[in-house]
Order: structure tokens, then sequence, then C-alpha cells
């Protein structure tokens, strides 16, 4: 494994323990995307619904729908 990763959405590279992993739909087919701390968050306020869900290669992940645009998100927990 590389110590570093380039963003799918960006395009930059950065240190592999800032990678986010972030997924969505595409037809029937799931995606996942390797992003920065910056472009997931970018993702994550463009999308209608964002919910958390395990990662590949990351113990956390998201999971983002473009459907609807009411700003939904599940949260598992509220931070202390």
């Amino acid at each position: 494994m590389s110590d570093t990763f380039t963003c799918d959405r960006c395009g930059r590279e950065f240190p592999r323990r800032q990678m986010k992993e972030a997924f969505h739909e595409e037809g029937r087919e799931r995606v996942r995307r390797e992003l920065c701390p910056e472009c997931l968050d970018t993702v994550m306020n463009e999308s209608g619904r964002v919910r958390g869900v395990a990662g590949e290669e990351k113990r956390a992940a998201v999971h983002v729908d473009d459907a609807g645009s009411d700003g939904e998100r599940e949260s598992f927990g509220e931070r202390p």
C-alpha cells in the first residue's frame, strides 16, 4: 500500500492517513471514491442525504445520495 493517495475529486496528492471513503450508487452499482477531507465536506454538503457506513479500507465511511436536496443526515450518536 502506498503512503499517499490521489483524491478522486480534486486530483491532489495527500498522505494516505488523510484519505476518506465515500460511496454512492450509479445505477445498481456501488461506487467507492477516495477523497481528501476538503472534498469530502464539499460532497457531503452538496448531497441530498448522507449516512454512515463501514468502509473498505477505513473503519468508517459515508454513503451519499443525490436524490432530493433536503439536507437530511443520519447520525449514529452524538459526540461528547
